[in-house]
This record gives structure tokens, C-alpha cells and sequence, in this order.
């Protein structure tokens, strides 16, 4: 009867032993050393899922590095890393993971950081964060509007490097939400950004540049109660209007084409004084308001090298800063429709045309 059962048993029989005097071997592959555990009893194992990146928003995809989160394999709680940033930890099991330490009665963030000072726009940093008593954590990219527009499911603590994004300015904006049985936590992180750009004049603005400097022909024309620009590179006309109405300047398409009247002889000037002509002409003509408020002419228009540059790339809540022919700097405010002179002597360096 032995020889029966004894050979499909025995394996049983033997772990069953192995068991009853507290000792397990594990090895993971061929050549794997055998590694020594003691079971703790009521320690139940789960294994930690890799964060993985989820778009929320249709914004270009980052460069993301995922770097797995290892888990302490003593589940008793013990005293928080004394470094944040480095934490001591213990190679998890090859087959099995622990499941973290029992949570405290309080939801908090313990830390939430980087060990990156300053960084590029497009450069790598890393994040590092710590819980207590958390369910679920979630890391989310933030824009400069407070939208949440990208999301790593993560594990309760450890760390992710990922990219900061080259459109960035100021700083990058980061999220951690630690979600627990019955409420919230939330945590902010600013990583300041280095600005990749430098302004055409000086003394210059607090923002950042959203890009180079841009050379481009430009033809200026006074008149009674403000002034025209034209910029080559970008085919517009801005007018910028000297009385206390709003909005303080305007922005037109240069629809002129080469064979279009380039005047109308119909309307006469007071003496000493000028129509526009060829694109200011077209603007100044089919806009009353701007006629209105422009006047007449009072020089004949001045063709020049100018230069601009942007605080940002959303036209919409910009500030443009051009060139003009004396030097000066002129600043026009999309966000609140006005505009400001900044003297010649103010931008430094060679301003002539």
C-alpha cells in the first residue's frame, strides 16, 4: 500500500515538514541562490501594481520613465526613512510581494518632493512621495490653469521619474491626490524651470520669454492721436490709439495686395497732414472706429529693422513687445487690452534701424 501512494505524497509531505519548522526556500530561475523566509502569520501578500500613465487631456505625450515602486518585504510598521528622498529599502521576493504596513487611523501625505533643484523645460525629474493610511495614490500633471492633464496610478509611496514638457515655463506643475476609505488628501509640487530664452532688451520682464527673439521689417506712421505698425513676418497691423477709450490698441490681418488702390481720392486732408496709404491705408479706410479715433496721418510711413518677442504662446493672454523706429520698446497687453512706451534708453545695447 505504501509504495502506492507514498511516491504521490511524498512532495506533500515533505513541504508540510518544511512548513512545520518555519523554514521555505524560494528560488527564482536556474542559477538563483535560495533565499531563507519566515512566514509571518495573518501577513497577507498582494502584488503592487506598475504605475502606468494615463492621458487625460489631448496634450503631446512626455517622456516618462516608470521606475517600479519595491516594497519593504517586513510588513510591521517601523519608523518613517529617516532621508525622504532615499529611503533604505529591502529587494522584494522575486515571486511574491508584501503587502504594505498596516495604515494609521489618519490619511496624511508624509512627502511629496523631488531632489531636482532647477530644471530645463524638457528635462527628466523625479518624483518622490510617502502616505499613511492611503487606498489608492494618484500623480497628475497640472497646467498652469489648475487642469489635470495627465495621471500615473501609483503605489502608496515610492518614486517615478518623468519629463517635463519643453512649452513649460516657470515651473512644472505636479499633483498627488491619496484617496483613503472615506476622504482625501491633496498635495502640490512647483519645480522651478530654468527660462531657455533671454529678451532683446533690458532691463526686461519678470516672465519668461515663450521663445527667441524674432527679426522682421517693420513700417511705422504716426498720426494725430496714436500710430501704426506693420510687421513683415507675421502680416499684421497693429494700431495703437493715444485717447482714454478701450480697448487701447487693435490688431489687423495686412490684407493689401499688390494692385489694390492704394489710396482714396476722394477723402482730402487738412493741410500738413496725410491719408494712409497701401495696408495702414486699407485698415485706417474700412475700419471707421479706427479713423475715428487715429486722425489723420501727421509723418509718411517709415520702413525699418524691428524685432519682437512674447511672454507666451497663447496669443490670447500675451504680451507682445516690439520694437519701434526711435528704439523704444512698445508692450501691448492681450489679457487687458492696454499698451506701454518703454523708452529707448530702457532697452540698452544698439537700437538703431
Amino acid at each position: 500500500m505504501m509504495s502506492e501512494w507514498w511516491p504521490r505524497w511524498r512532495p506533500v509531505l515533505i513541504l508540510a515538514g518544511a512548513l512545520g519548522s518555519g523554514i521555505v526556500l524560494v528560488a527564482c530561475g536556474g542559477n538563483a541562490e535560495p533565499t531563507l523566509y519566515t512566514p509571518m502569520p495573518g501577513v497577507t501578500v498582494t502584488l503592487e501594481p506598475t504605475p502606468v500613465a494615463t492621458r487625460i487631456a489631448d496634450v503631446p505625450t512626455p517622456t516618462v520613465i516608470l521606475e517600479p515602486t519595491r516594497t519593504p518585504t517586513t510588513p510591521t510598521p517601523g519608523p518613517s526613512p529617516t532621508n525622504p528622498l532615499a529611503p533604505t529599502l529591502s529587494p522584494a521576493p522575486a515571486t511574491l510581494t508584501a503587502t504594505h504596513a498596516p495604515t494609521l487611523s489618519r490619511l496624511s501625505v508624509e512627502y511629496f518632493t523631488t531632489d531636482t533643484g532647477v530644471v530645463k523645460p524638457g528635462e527628466n525629474v523625479t518624483l518622490y512621495w510617502g502616505t499613511r493610511g492611503a487606498d489608492r495614490v494618484r500623480i497628475y500633471r497640472v497646467d498652469a490653469e489648475g487642469e489635470r492633464i495627465w495621471r500615473w496610478d501609483v503605489n502608496t509611496s515610492g518614486k517615478i521619474t518623468v519629463g517635463t514638457r519643453t512649452s513649460d515655463r516657470d515651473v512644472a506643475r505636479f499633483l498627488l491626490v491619496a484617496e483613503g476609505a472615506d476622504a482625501n488628501v491633496e498635495q502640490p509640487l512647483l519645480i522651478p524651470l530654468q527660462c531657455p530664452e533671454v529678451w532683446f532688451f533690458d532691463p526686461a520682464p519678470e516672465a519668461c520669454p515663450a521663445g527667441p527673439s524674432q527679426l522682421s521689417t517693420e513700417v511705422e506712421q504716426t498720426f494725430e492721436h496714436g500710430r501704426m505698425i506693420w510687421v513683415a513676418t507675421q502680416a499684421r497691423v497693429y494700431v495703437v490709439f493715444e485717447d482714454d477709450r478701450t480697448p487701447r490698441w487693435a490688431q489687423f490681418p495686412d490684407n493689401f495686395k499688390e494692385g489694390d488702390p492704394e489710396r482714396d481720392d476722394s477723402l482730402v486732408p487738412p493741410p500738413d497732414l496725410l491719408q494712409p496709404v497701401r495696408g495702414f491705408g486699407l485698415v485706417w479706410r474700412t475700419n471707421p472706429r479706427v479713423r475715428d479715433r487715429l486722425g489723420w496721418a501727421t509723418t509718411p510711413e517709415v520702413s525699418f529693422e524691428g524685432m519682437y518677442q512674447s511672454d507666451s504662446a497663447e496669443a490670447s493672454v500675451a504680451t507682445l513687445y516690439l520694437r519701434m523706429r526711435d528704439g523704444g520698446i512698445l508692450a501691448l497687453n492681450s489679457l487687458d487690452d492696454e499698451w506701454q512706451a518703454l523708452p529707448p534708453g530702457a532697452t540698452g545695447g544698439d537700437t538703431s534701424p
